[in-house]
């Protein structure tokens, strides 16, 4: 079931790009190494060029050995974020 939901994020991310999640309940329950890892996986989203969907689980990679955290929270984040 969560593969299904990050498979829907990453569709979703094809589809459109924005400056971040601030001001979701979600994103402001998170530590602040979350927030700053979530805020960079935003901000390279951003910078990278299409087919973003092919570079997603890289992105997240680098953002989590970056801030020092699981992959696991950052897409566990995610799911719930598009859950609600």
């Amino acid at each position: 079931m969560l593969d299904l939901s990050f498979k829907k994020f990453t569709r979703e991310l094809n589809e459109r790009r924005y400056d971040g999640p601030q001001s979701s309940s979600e994103f402001k329950k998170l530590s602040p190494k979350m927030k700053a890892a979530i805020l960079d996986i935003y901000s390279m989203i951003n910078k990278a060029s299409d087919p973003i969907i092919s570079k997603i689980e890289g992105i997240i990679k680098i953002a989590s050995r970056k801030h020092g955290v699981s992959t696991y929270d950052i897409e566990d984040y995610f799911d719930n974020e598009l859950i609600k």
